[in-house]
C-alpha cells in the first residue's frame, strides 16, 4: 500500500484561488458543450444532412491538430512579466467570446407554420397538443410539484390519444405584399393518423402581422388540385368583384394592409368544410385566438371583403374544440395569408456549410489561445500531489456548473415563449455565451499567479532562429507523445470520454422518437432535465471522487467512478420506455461518475506525468503535454462526433419521417447510446490499471526535482 503524506502549507492553494482556475474550467466547459449542443438545429432548422453537421463539427477540430500543440509550445516558451500564461488566457477569452457569437448568427428563412390537431378517437382534448409557452422554470416546478403532491391514480383512464403535426411554409414560397394561397393535402400531415374529430388549427411563425382569409377543408378527386403547394397570387388575380389592383394600404395603426381581397376560392361548395371564408357557409369556430396564445387578433378588411387580421402574433389557435369536425372525407386544407412583414429566404445549404466551417475554425484558434495555457496553468500550480487532486476536484465542480445549463440548449432555443424560431433563438443564446465567456474567461489571468520562477521557464523563443524553433517544437512533441504513462491516460481519456460523444445525440432522439413518439418539445424538455439530474449528481460525484482518490489513490479511484458509470449505462436499455418516461432519470446519478470521475482525476495525472518527463528530460512542458492530451481529446471528438453522425444515419434515422422511425431504427439508437460508450470503458479500464505513478513515486521524484532546481515561487504570490 502506498504512503501518504501531509500537504505543506507553502503547497496548499487558497480556495478562491482554486475557484478562480476553476472559473477558467466553466468557460472552457461552455464554450465546449455549446459547439457541439446547439448543431442540432442545424439539421432540425435548416434540415442539413446529419453527415453534413458531423463533417462541420469534426473538420475544424482537425486544425487542433496543429494549433494545439504550438500553442503550448509557444506559452511554454513565453516569458513576459505577467507569466507565461496569463496574456493568452485574456487574449483567448475575448477573442472566443467574440467569434462565437458572430459564429450563429444564420440568415433564416421567414417561416409560416401550420399545424392540424384531431382529439383522436375519444373525441376528448386530452392536454398533450396545445403550444407549451411556459418556460424552462415553470415547466421545472410543476414537474416538481407534480412529485410533491402527485395525482391519484385512475386505472379505468385511456391514454392520451390526441395527434398532431405541423408544416413550414417558407419562401419562396411566401412572399411580402401579395395573397399568397396555400393548398395542403392532409398526406402533408403524417402523424395526423386521425382526422373524424379535428379540433384545432394553430398558426405561428415569424411573421408578426399576417393577414389571413379562406380558411376551409376541401374533398378534391382531381390530380391537379392534388398539387400540394402554396402559390403567391398577384392582387390583380384576385377576386371580389374583379376590383383593379390598387395597391397596398395602411391600416389604422399606419401599418400595411393589403388593398385587393383574397383570391375567389373555386372549390365546389358540397366538398368544403369551411371555418372563414364568404364563399362558403362556415361552421362554428369557438376561438380564432385562445387565451392560450400569444397574439392580437382583430377583424379587418381587404379590398371591401372582411379578413382576419392577426398581429404580435406567435402562435394562435382556432379553436372549434367543442364541436369537434370529421375531416376524415376531406383531402387538403386551404388557407390564404398576406403579410407586410419582410420575408427574407435565407442561405443556401452551401452558405450554411461554409459559413460555419469557416467560423468554427476561426473560433476554435480563438478557443485554444485560451485553453491551452489555462490548463498548463493547472499542472504548475502546486507541486503536492493531493493538492492537485484537491486544485482539480474544486476546479471540476465549478467547471460542471456550465453541464447543468448545457443540456437546456435545445429547449431554450426552440421555447416559442421567447424565439420566434430555432435560429432566432440561437442567435440569442450565441450572444450570451459569447458575453459569459468575455467576462469570466479574463478572470484567472486576473487574479492567479504563476509558480515557476522565470528561471526556471526556458528561454525565450526570440533567442533562438526559427529553425531552431522548429526543431524543439518537433523534438518536445516526440518526446511527449512517447511517455508511456502519457500515453495509458490519453488511451483511458479517448476512450471514456469520447464513445460519450460519439452517441451524445442518440439521447435526444431516443427520448424524442423512442419515449415521445417524435414530439420534439417533450423530447428536449426530458433530455435537459436528464442531464440537469446528471450534472448535479456530478457535483457529489466529484466532492466523492477527489476525497476517494487522496484515500486509495488515483488509480483506483478512477477504476470505481468508470466501473459505476458502466451500470449506468447498461441500464439506459431498460429505464428508457415510453411506458414510463421518468425512469430515464434513473441511469443519469450513475452517469455522472464517468465524466465525474475523469476530469477530476486526470488533469492531477497528467501534472504528476510532467513531474516525472521534467525528471529525465530537464525541461518544464506543461503547456505541450497539457496541449497534446487535448489534442488527443479534441481530436477523438472530431472523429466521434464525424463517426457518430454516420451511425445516426446507419440506423435508418431521417428526421423528415418524425414519428414514423422504423422499429429496427429505434432499437439501434437504443443499442449503440447504451452498449457503445459501455464497451469503451471496459476497455479504459484496463489502460488506467497500468498507470505507474502512485503518492509515493510521485513524492520521490518532486525530491529529486527540487533539489535540482529549487521549489519556484508560490502558486498564489
Amino acid at each position: 500500500m502506498s504512503k501518504h503524506y501531509s500537504t505543506a502549507p507553502e503547497d496548499r492553494i487558497s480556495f478562491p484561488h482554486k475557484v478562480a482556475y476553476g472559473v477558467g474550467g466553466f468557460v472552457n466547459n461552455l464554450l465546449a458543450s455549446a459547439i457541439g449542443g446547439m448543431m442540432v438545429i442545424l439539421n432540425l432548422a435548416l434540415g442539413i444532412d446529419p453527415r453534413v453537421v458531423s463533417l462541420l463539427g469534426s473538420l475544424p477540430r482537425l486544425t487542433d491538430a496543429i494549433t494545439d500543440p504550438l500553442m503550448g509550445f509557444i506559452s511554454d516558451r513565453t516569458s513576459t512579466r505577467w507569466g507565461r500564461r496569463r496574456p493568452y488566457l485574456f487574449i483567448g477569452a475575448i477573442a472566443s467570446g467574440v467569434v462565437f457569437a458572430l459564429l450563429w448568427q444564420l440568415p433564416a428563412p421567414a417561416q409560416f407554420r401550420l399545424k392540424l390537431v384531431d382529439y383522436g378517437a375519444d373525441g376528448v382534448y386530452s392536454g398533450n397538443v396545445a403550444v407549451d409557452d411556459r418556460g424552462v422554470l415553470e415547466r421545472a416546478s410543476d414537474w416538481v410539484s407534480g412529485i410533491v403532491n402527485p395525482a391519484p391514480v385512475n386505472l379505468n383512464t385511456t391514454p392520451m390519444d390526441d395527434v398532431e403535426h405541423e408544416v413550414v411554409i417558407s419562401p419562396p414560397l411566401l412572399v411580402t405584399g401579395a395573397w399568397v394561397s396555400v393548398d395542403l393535402p392532409l398526406t402533408d400531415f403524417p402523424t395526423l393518423v386521425t382526422r373524424d374529430h379535428l379540433a384545432q388549427i394553430l398558426i405561428s411563425g415569424d411573421l408578426r402581422n399576417v393577414y389571413v382569409d379562406n380558411i376551409y377543408l376541401y374533398r378534391s378527386d382531381s390530380a391537379a388540385a392534388g398539387d400540394s403547394s402554396a402559390r403567391a397570387s398577384d392582387s390583380s388575380e384576385s377576386g371580389g368583384g374583379g376590383q383593379e389592383n390598387a395597391g397596398d394600404q395602411e391600416d389604422a395603426e399606419g401599418s400595411m394592409a393589403p388593398a385587393v381581397p383574397a383570391p375567389l376560392p373555386a372549390q365546389p361548395a358540397d366538398r368544403v368544410i369551411s371555418f372563414y371564408s364568404d364563399a362558403y357557409e362556415n361552421v362554428n369556430v369557438d376561438y380564432f385566438s385562445t387565451d392560450w396564445d400569444e397574439a392580437e387578433v382583430e377583424d379587418a378588411e381587404a379590398g371591401g371583403d372582411p379578413v382576419k387580421r392577426y398581429s404580435d402574433l406567435r402562435f394562435a389557435g382556432i379553436d372549434f374544440g367543442e364541436r369537434p369536425i370529421d375531416a376524415s372525407a376531406m383531402t387538403h386544407v386551404h388557407i390564404d395569408i398576406w403579410t407586410p412583414d419582410p420575408t427574407p429566404e435565407g442561405g443556401s445549404q452551401a452558405y450554411y456549410v461554409w459559413y460555419f466551417l469557416i467560423g468554427s475554425i476561426v473560433f476554435f484558434v480563438g478557443y485554444t489561445i485560451f485553453a491551452t495555457p489555462w490548463v498548463a496553468l493547472g499542472y504548475e500550480l502546486t507541486p503536492d500531489y493531493n493538492e492537485r487532486t484537491r486544485l482539480m476536484g474544486v476546479q471540476n465542480f465549478v467547471s460542471n456548473i456550465a453541464f447543468v445549463i448545457a443540456p437546456w440548449f435545445l429547449a431554450i432555443m426552440t421555447n416559442p415563449a421567447w424565439f420566434r424560431n430555432q435560429i432566432h433563438g440561437a442567435r440569442w443564446l450565441a450572444i450570451a455565451i459569447g458575453a459569459v465567456t468575455i467576462i469570466l474567461g479574463v478572470l484567472p489571468a486576473i487574479f492567479l499567479r504563476e509558480r515557476m520562477a522565470p528561471a526556471t521557464q526556458g528561454s525565450s523563443s526570440s533567442k533562438s532562429g526559427v529553425m531552431d524553433d522548429i526543431r524543439d517544437f518537433l523534438g518536445g512533441l516526440l518526446t511527449t507523445v512517447k511517455s508511456k504513462p502519457f500515453l495509458l491516460l490519453c488511451l483511458a481519456t479517448f476512450l471514456i470520454f469520447n464513445s460519450f460523444i460519439m452517441i451524445s445525440s442518440f439521447q435526444i432522439f431516443v427520448f424524442i422518437y423512442h419515449i415521445y413518439g417524435g414530439d420534439q418539445a417533450d423530447g428536449a424538455w426530458l433530455a435537459g432535465l436528464a442531464g440537469t439530474v446528471m450534472t448535479v449528481c456530478g457535483f457529489l460525484v466529484i466532492m466523492l471522487v477527489t476525497w476517494l482518490g487522496t484515500k486509495i489513490g488515483k488509480r483506483k479511484a478512477l477504476v470505481v467512478s468508470t466501473t459505476v458509470s458502466m451500470v449506468g449505462y447498461g441500464l439506459k436499455w431498460f429505464c428508457y420506455t415510453p411506458e414510463s418516461p421518468m425512469m430515464a432519470i434513473l441511469p443519469a446519478p450513475l452517469l455522472a461518475f464517468g465524466l465525474g470521475g475523469l476530469f477530476t482525476l486526470m488533469g492531477s495525472m497528467v501534472a504528476d506525468v510532467v513531474d516525472v518527463d521534467e525528471l529525465s528530460t530537464g525541461q518544464r512542458r506543461e503547456g505541450m503535454f497539457g496541449s497534446i492530451y487535448w489534442w488527443v481529446v479534441k481530436l477523438g471528438s472530431s472523429v466521434a462526433i464525424f463517426a457518430g453522425g454516420f451511425l445516426l444515419v446507419a440506423t435508418g434515422f431521417d428526421v423528415e419521417l418524425g414519428s414514423d422511425q422504423s422499429a429496427r431504427t429505434l432499437v439501434m439508437l437504443r443499442a449503440m447510446d447504451a452498449f457503445v460508450p459501455l464497451t469503451a470503458s471496459a476497455i479504459a479500464i484496463l489502460a488506467i490499471l497500468k498507470f505507474p505513478i502512485t503518492e509515493e513515486s510521485a513524492r520521490e521524484v518532486r525530491t529529486e526535482l527540487e533539489r535540482r532546481r529549487g521549489t519556484g515561487v508560490a502558486a498564489t504570490a
